[in-house]
């Protein structure tokens, strides 16, 4: 998780395609899920797979890391997808209780979405 990762090349399997995420939201819950799967001390069923993605789960962590770092991502937008990826959905705007976190994760994914761009992790 070092700023020094994502410059190194991603180890991909040649026999599979690399399909890239579809946007930022989709990056995010993957890292999520990973992130659950190594809290429960699962292991991935890698082989199952049958496309790799762009990058590692560790890669899109290490640029929300460095986002937060630099003010561009406040505490409230990592609180908020926090609770959001862990429950794999995104805030439902039409719910009273979730209309606010919302609004603060679309901002999140404005500021988050044009970085994972730019590293080729969303297409």
């Amino acid at each position: 998780m070092h700023p020094a990762h994502l410059n190194r090349p991603v180890s991909i399997n040649v026999a599979r395609p690399v399909v890239l995420f579809t946007s930022a939201e989709e990056a995010w819950f993957w890292f999520m899920r990973t992130e659950k799967a190594r809290a429960e001390k699962a292991k991935a069923a890698q082989n199952a797979a049958v496309f790799d993605r762009p990058c590692l789960p560790d890669d899109v962590y290490t640029i929300v890391s460095q986002l937060h770092r630099a003010h561009e991502l406040s505490e409230l937008h990592l609180e908020v997808m926090g609770e959001y990826g862990f429950l794999d959905r995104p805030p439902f705007p039409d719910v009273d209780d979730e209309a606010v976190d919302w609004v603060i994760w679309l901002d999140a994914f404005d500021i988050l979405e044009p970085v994972l761009f730019a590293r080729g992790i969303v297409e």
